[in-house]
């Protein structure tokens, strides 16, 4: 799976070529362009980055990135979600505001925990080395939470050739970054470097284009109007940030317990699968995301429910993945020591381990966002506290770190069969009245 390109999918581009005048087609192709080209750079850079950095190298990559993961849920307030939601700009603008407004108030209370208990921190997570990476955490978190407050506006505006080039942009940036910071022996650390940069380049290509565009929408900054919002979908933060810390938790402890239950060398390992299994998902599945997330948001507002855009997608998806998830089930392993070298053998064993989960994953992901469209993020939380819940029995009762990768396996398998069902019934798949 770690092809890229559309016609790597037989059955996608046929079926593209086949509908390609209808609009939500040409949509998930755009994105779809940008995101394999976006997603081409980096697995095309991984070969020789997986020679100039060692396992441990990117497992305290892996570690950093899961903290970075765990405090960005907190950087929005989750508010960037509901971006989609008003039905006019006006509105949706002000959630963009706010969003921004509290990434950056996230983002100062995090440099004061780092400065005064930093060396805390890194003693509880059981790696010294990470103390200096903590500095970087505000920085990230502003960052990153202001780029998806701007990628749903764009979104809602279906600008989606804006979103297609930037993710060629922060790929590009971010993957030329880390390999000539890795070629200047600095070490782990350019690896973190590498990502920042690609991130700061494309926000400030974002708020440019922004300025440009739609200045008159945030010309200005209205307290009253952000706390009106901010009351408005007050859902969002209630609901969705104990739900997201409890799947961003899930996602990412295996890069922080691996290091504790057996070596941090796993983490390494357990990260490169994660990067390159990522690939095909986020080529495909985060472009339909981005297009199900506006048509299935308008079809909910006009008539009530939105199955016929959730059994399209389903359709849509199920096809995209059947294929190659079968292919690569028998051959994985020995693509991943041909590529990436011998060292990376374990991370091939844990590829052709998560494969199954991680094809279900692909389907699920965005009719997921059924739940946020149908505002009902109450019963999200429930699904999580059960993945969380089965992330850490995985460990727990494992006797080896293959172990805990099938058992990881298992739980995601299930986990997101939940999600395709409940999915299926927010979209109203199961009534006889429409």
């Amino acid at each position: 799976m770690i092809w890229v390109g559309l016609k790597t999918y037989p059955s996608l581009y046929m079926l593209s070529k086949f509908h390609f005048k209808n609009e939500f087609v040409k949509n998930v192709v755009t994105l779809m362009t940008g995101t394999g080209i976006a997603q081409a750079i980096p697995i095309a850079l991984s070969p020789i980055l997986s020679r100039i950095y060692s396992p441990d190298q990117f497992g305290l990559f892996a570690l950093y990135t899961g903290i970075s993961a765990i405090l960005l849920v907190l950087a929005t307030g989750r508010y960037e979600l509901a971006i989609m939601l008003p039905a006019k700009n006006e509105e949706a603008s002000d959630i963009v505001k706010l969003s921004i407004c509290i990434s950056l108030l996230i983002s100062a209370i995090t440099f004061f925990v780092v400065l005064f208990f930093g060396v805390q921190i890194s003693e509880l997570l059981g790696n010294s080395e990470i103390k200096e990476w903590l500095y970087f955490l505000p920085l990230s978190i502003f960052i990153t939470g202001t780029y998806q407050a701007l990628n749903y506006w764009y979104n809602r505006n279906k600008e989606f050739k804006r979103l297609a080039l930037n993710r060629v942009v922060q790929s590009s940036s971010s993957g030329g970054s880390q390999l000539l910071f890795g070629l200047s022996n600095m070490g782990g650390m350019g690896l973190l470097y590498g990502s920042l940069i690609g991130q700061i380049i494309t926000v400030y290509i974002l708020f440019k284009k922004l300025f440009n565009t739609k200045g008159d929408y945030f010309s200005k900054v209205k307290l009253k109007s952000l706390k009106r919002v901010a009351i408005r979908y007050s859902k969002f933060p209630k609901f969705d940030i104990p739900t997201n810390l409890l799947s961003v938790g899930s996602t990412h402890a295996p890069n922080i317990l691996f290091s504790s239950f057996f070596l941090a060398t796993y983490s390494g390992h357990y990260y490169l699968t994660q990067r390159v299994l990522q690939a095909p998902i986020t080529l495909i599945s985060t472009s339909v995301l981005d297009v199900f997330k506006e048509e299935a948001s308008r079809s909910y507002r006009k008539t009530g429910h939105a199955r016929d855009v959730y059994l399209k997608t389903l359709k849509w998806l199920f096809f995209a993945s059947i294929i190659p998830s079968v292919v690569m089930f028998f051959y994985i392993e020995d693509v991943f020591i041909l590529v990436f070298g011998k060292d990376w053998a374990i991370a091939g064993a844990y590829a052709k381990i998560l494969l199954p989960a991680l094809a279900i994953k692909f389907i699920a992901n965005p009719l997921s966002f059924m739940i946020y469209v149908a505002e009902k993020q109450s019963w999200n939380l429930i699904i999580m506290i059960f993945l969380a819940l089965g992330m850490v029995l995985s460990f727990s009762f494992a006797e080896s770190h293959i172990e805990v990768v099938e058992n990881i396996s298992i739980v995601y398998i299930v986990y997101y069969m939940i999600h395709l069902l409940f999915g299926a019934f927010l979209a109203g798949c199961f009534r006889k009245d429409i």
